[in-house]
């Protein structure tokens, strides 16, 4: 949060109940944070309204009941704290920043399980910028799927290991697990008498 320094910034849950954990977790840290979720009266979201354009907040912590229908002006920044279950909602939440020609951040947090998710708002045309947070300071992150394009070089004893186990003329099944098997075996081998040459 200190790394972004929003002039008002909500943070959106899927429930109401992550938002009063969010919110009252902020707290915790010093950062007193507005809520909006379905939990709230009518008399309790009008006050709230109020408190926010009077700027009382610097952060709301919201469910999407504030992703339609509200009007908050002013918003910098939108944090997905969580993607949400339908994504549509995704393009209603984002789209509570960059209102009337100003400018606006969009930041979602993601484990590498949701990545289908990340996928599937890429092809409605919303495009990612992969960043982490080091000490404060916004880096970019190599490409998400970097690791899954990665060609696994063969290195000497790959090669050394694969020609000394054969595949063997008759198949059975489970001969791959063993052929692994043995390829492993002969590699720690050839380890073993290196680190011994070595010595």
């Amino acid at each position: 949060m200190n790394a972004i320094n929003p002039y008002l910034a909500i943070v959106f849950t899927n429930t109401k109940q992550n938002a009063d954990e969010l919110a009252n977790y902020l707290a915790t840290q010093g950062i007193k944070a507005g809520r909006i979720h379905g939990d709230l009266s009518p008399r309790e979201r009008t006050r709230m309204m109020k408190q926010i354009r009077d700027l009382e907040y610097q952060y709301i912590v919201a469910t999407d009941l504030a992703a339609r229908g509200i009007d908050i002006p002013g918003v910098s920044h939108v944090v997905n704290y969580e993607l949400p279950d339908d994504l549509e909602f995704f393009i209603h939440r984002v789209g509570r920043t960059a209102r009337a020609g100003l400018e606006g951040i969009a930041i979602t947090l993601y484990e590498p399980s949701e990545d289908d998710k990340i996928v599937q708002i890429e092809k409605m045309g919303i495009p990612f910028v992969h960043e982490d947070v080091k000490n404060g300071e916004w880096i970019e992150v190599k490409e998400r799927n970097a690791r899954k394009k990665r060609v696994k070089e063969v290195d000497e004893l790959d090669r050394k290991a694969a020609s000394f186990v054969r595949k063997p003329d008759k198949v059975k099944p489970g001969y791959k697990k063993k052929m692994a098997k043995d390829i492993e075996k002969f590699k720690k081998r050839e380890r073993r008498l290196k680190r011994k040459n070595d010595k």
